[in-house]
């Protein structure tokens, strides 16, 4: 197993070192429509928003090591994985990137086919069947799992989405739990204007609190407000079959709506629920609910820009994770999270991409290789060396930021150089 992990870590490596420099772009742009903005879509993330952070405290290491595994292709494994996709691609910290596509698995942005041969021929049913990529937000209180609801517990339904829809290898139970611990601390923004109980709190535009009425004679049946517009049900709402109700907090972020995107805009939600529920809404009572959806599913806004300094700083986090293992003396998991963070110098590495680069290129060259060296004292079982070197290798990387930050206006960390790359 180690063996083998280490040849795949080789590969998607490989594919950051060399191929996508080559290729003069970002290897998340694949995962984009075709004419996409780069500049849009690349240059920044969505706000991750984790509980026990906005609550004043400090992430444990399981919850960090879970955000490492969950940014790692090596995670994801399969087919995806060696083009460098991640649970975070579909998920951006959390979110949903709507923005997602893949020719002939994907009808639209933000759509995925998971039981299609792309990913993994042995989960291909032979039906085209796109599902919306769903937000994370607040996943811990909305058991059951899967757009159907087929699994209990968050820790089977992960496991499956590695295993049977992208082919990857089974997760090693420190990871899976590491992925569950990441995942359930991840929380939607505050939104000022929910109350307790989620009522609106005041003051909203009057058509919101006329919206609140109609909600709660006709919608909250099932999206309760009080238990996160969820009741941890299945229904047919008259789209085929039966799914489960998803919470809408964050919705405004989440277009396309319902199990399959079908529609575009929240105008067409509410259509569709005036005629299979017979609630003969007039033009007023529509433009009412949809105010009041609009509050309630407010997202986060704005956006936290890419920047070398950003990327280093999370590097660092996720470098010094491996720390606890080697004090520990656990040369596998001091070694697995060697090879998950030299996977981020590759992500750092694909930036720089001209031949006035070259400084920024070899100081990531050299962060990897040295990490690399790291791991391989770990396995020797030099564990006191191994910590002296994993010292003095967060002191190098944090000095020589400068390297990244000189290079970075003319490097695809800037959003003009990006909207002018090709193959997006």
């Amino acid at each position: 197993m180690a063996a083998r992990r280490r040849s795949y870590a080789l590969a998607v490596s490989a594919f950051w070192l060399a191929a996508s420099p080559a290729l003069g772009q970002l290897a998340d742009s694949r995962w984009l429509p075709p004419g996409s903005d780069l500049g849009a879509a690349l240059a920044s993330e969505p706000r991750e928003v984790l509980r026990v952070v906005a609550a004043g405290g400090q992430a444990p290491f399981a919850v960090r090591l879970g955000r490492l595994a969950f940014r790692s292709p090596l995670v994801l494994g399969g087919r995806g994985g060696r083009l460098g996709l991640s649970c975070n691609t579909c998920h951006t910290n959390g979110g949903a990137n709507t923005r997602f596509f893949v020719a002939d698995v994907s009808d639209r942005p933000g759509n995925v086919d998971l039981a299609h041969g792309f990913f993994n021929f042995l989960a291909d049913d032979g039906r085209a069947a796109p599902v919306n990529i769903p937000s994370l937000r607040g996943i811990r209180w909305q058991a059951p799992y899967g757009r159907d609801g087929r699994f209990p517990g968050l820790g089977e339904f992960t496991r499956n989405v590695i295993v049977n829809e992208f082919g990857g290898q089974p997760p090693a139970p420190v990871v899976l739990d590491a992925l569950v611990a990441y995942q359930t601390e991840l929380d939607f923004p505050p939104n000022p204007n929910l109350a307790p109980g989620g009522r609106l709190r005041a003051p909203v535009a009057p058509a919101a609190m006329r919206g609140q009425a109609l909600f709660a004679a006709d919608c909250a049946g099932c999206h309760i407000p009080s238990a996160g517009f969820l009741d941890g049900r299945s229904h047919d709402v008259g789209t085929g079959d039966m799914f489960d109700t998803p919470t809408l907090l964050g919705l405004a972020e989440t277009a396309p709506y319902f199990h399959d995107g079908r529609a575009a805009r929240l105008d067409d939600v509410v259509v569709h629920f005036d005629r299979v529920l017979a609630l003969r809404y007039g033009d007023m009572a529509r433009a009412d609910l949809l105010a009041y959806l609009a509050v309630v599913g407010a997202g986060a806004g704005a956006k936290t820009p890419l920047t070398p300094a950003g990327d280093v700083a999370r590097l660092l986090e996720f470098a010094a994770l491996v720390m606890a293992p080697l004090h520990d003396e656990d040369a596998g998991l001091a070694d697995l999270i060697v090879d998950l963070t030299r996977l981020e110098i590759g992500r750092l590495f694909e930036r720089f991409t001209r031949p006035e680069h070259a400084a920024a290129r070899a100081a990531l060259v050299a962060w990897s290789r040295r990490l690399a060296d790291i791991g391989a004292r770990a396995r020797d079982e030099e564990f006191p060396q191994a910590r002296d070197d994993l010292k003095n290798w967060l002191k190098t990387v944090a000095a020589e930021l400068a390297l990244l930050e000189a290079a970075a206006p003319t490097s695809l960390y800037n959003p003009e150089v990006l909207r002018r790359a090709k193959g997006g």
